[in-house]
């Protein structure tokens, strides 16, 4: 149980990191195997501020097909989702609209 409460610690910090200043990765790091173009790439698609979101971006569908899902689960009830405007119920649904043959675990 300790190793998972020092993983849950770590993948937050990460995540402070990466979503500074919105879903952002810097200097070619990555989180749940996204990039910083990535989420970008996705983020119109997941806006909580459009009522009409648009559907995911080819861009989008190639960066979700290389993204690790169990990973991004953990930031499914998280503060960072919020305070960036990402809908998680959104973000859950982007692989079927991309066709990808997967989806999130949570």
């Amino acid at each position: 149980m300790e190793g998972h409460a020092k993983l849950m610690v770590v993948t937050m910090v990460l995540v402070a990191l990466a979503f500074g200043s919105g879903p952002i990765v810097s200097n070619g790091q990555k989180v749940c195997d996204m990039s910083k173009g990535d989420f970008e790439e996705c983020r119109p698609s997941v806006n909580t501020a459009d009522p009409s979101p648009p559907p995911p971006s080819a861009a989008c569908c190639k960066a979700l097909d290389n993204a690790d899902f169990k990973c991004l689960c953990f930031f499914k009830n998280s503060q960072w989702m919020t305070k960036y405007g990402v809908d998680f119920t959104r973000a859950k649904g982007l692989p079927g609209k991309c066709n990808l043959g997967k989806s999130f675990p949570c």
